[in-house]
């Protein structure tokens, strides 16, 4: 059964029948704080590799400079899919890659009420994926979810 926050309850079940859905390791709702990303919610079989409250240094601050896939998303405001990081020299030695083995990513931005990005949803595989357009559009349904709890 998938973890939140107390604000992000309510999609408990949508995100564990979404990490179902797409076969996935982990589906994650991320927070983009000023220094770190923060879990918000986890489901997948990895979940808990990223408990709630858990924080990833963002570029400025990690050791070997490397972004983390949700920061770029964050950064560039725009989704991001990234098929297997051990073959793209962008994303070797990634902390999700060397840490827990999720070389697979595709993340969307979450934007606050205010239009600013708040963090992202993203989903994360051990090995190459691709992803079809319903899988894209589930995602980007469960992005519109959390939009909607964070407009409330």
């Amino acid at each position: 059964m998938s973890k939140s926050s107390e604000q992000f309850e309510s999609l408990r079940q949508d995100i564990d029948a979404l990490a179902e859905r797409l076969g996935v390791s982990s589906i994650l709702i991320m927070r983009s704080l000023p220094q770190h990303m923060q879990v918000e919610a986890s489901a997948g079989r990895h979940e808990d590799t990223y408990p709630i409250g858990a924080q990833g240094q963002k570029s400025s601050l990690a050791e070997n400079g490397q972004a983390l896939y949700c920061e770029r998303v964050v950064d560039i405001a725009g989704p991001l899919y990234v098929k297997d990081s051990r073959l793209e020299a962008d994303w070797a030695g990634n902390e999700d890659e060397v840490e827990f083995g999720l070389s697979n990513y595709l993340g969307y931005p979450v934007r606050g009420p205010d239009g600013e990005v708040y963090g992202t949803v993203c989903a994360l595989h051990e090995e190459a994926k691709a992803y079809t357009p319903e899988e894209h559009a589930a995602l980007d349904e469960l992005r519109a979810k959390v939009e909607a709890i964070l407009a409330r």
